[in-house]
């Protein structure tokens, strides 16, 4: 990723984990939830939110939403928020998902 994407995606993940916490705090954790609040926050960036998953396969839901948001031309502010924790990274794009973190590999 880029330095300038680096630094913008670096500013604004600070802002993305307030919204997270106070997300958290109402019991708001659906990708039905979380999409609007993200939006707003990402500005002009394309934000993607979808159900948090868990197991080798990644397909046992799980409570909370996982989230991309593209920054810039290379960076994404990427993570996932459940009742009980909150993940925000810095990052570039993932070949095979774009800015939501691929499933662990069985």
């Amino acid at each position: 990723m880029t330095r300038d994407d680096q630094q913008t995606a670096t500013a604004k993940a600070q802002e993305v984990k307030a919204a997270l916490e106070a997300q958290q705090q109402r019991g708001q954790t659906s990708p039905k939830q979380m999409l609007p609040v993200l939006e707003d926050i990402a500005v002009p960036w394309r934000v993607e939110v979808g159900n948090r998953t868990t197991g080798t396969a990644a397909t046992t839901p799980a409570d909370g939403s996982v989230f991309g948001i593209y920054v810039g031309e290379s960076a994404c502010i990427s993570g996932a928020v459940s009742s009980s924790r909150i993940w925000v990274n810095v990052n570039g794009h993932y070949p095979e998902t774009g800015c939501i973190e691929p499933p662990a590999a069985h």
